[in-house]
């Protein structure tokens, strides 16, 4: 898969929520999710370790009210993304996500997501 097929697929299965999918299909097993800002998941090594991690954060979250994921911009082995998402907390509150996801492939897989917002 070419890096730009990678970005169209990617794409795709953000906007229908088809996240495991994304995992399954286009990340590479050793994947990385580095995000510094968070204080309990600033690294996350392996697929499986970042989908343990997804679904720590679900356990939080009561609902999604509004998901929008951008077009994509591909440069050499990178891929951006804006995404914004605002999800109701089981304590009521609401949080908002505005971020740039920034994607690294090697050899038509993802090895690394890093999150900026």
């Amino acid at each position: 898969m070419t890096n730009q097929e990678v970005a169209n697929t990617l794409v795709n299965l953000l906007r229908e929520g088809k996240f495991n999918d994304v995992y399954d299909e286009l990340f590479h097993p050793d994947a990385e999710h580095i995000e510094p800002q968070s204080e309990h998941f600033s690294h996350v090594k392996g697929v499986e370790a970042i989908k343990s991690k997804d679904t720590a954060m679900q356990e939080n979250i009561a609902g999604v009210e509004g998901m929008e994921v951008g077009d994509a911009i591909v440069a050499k082995d990178y891929i951006a993304i804006p995404y914004k998402m605002t999800v109701e907390l089981k304590d009521g509150n609401k949080w908002p996500l505005d971020e740039i996801i920034v994607y690294k492939i090697e050899d038509g897989k993802i090895v690394s997501e890093q999150f900026f917002y």
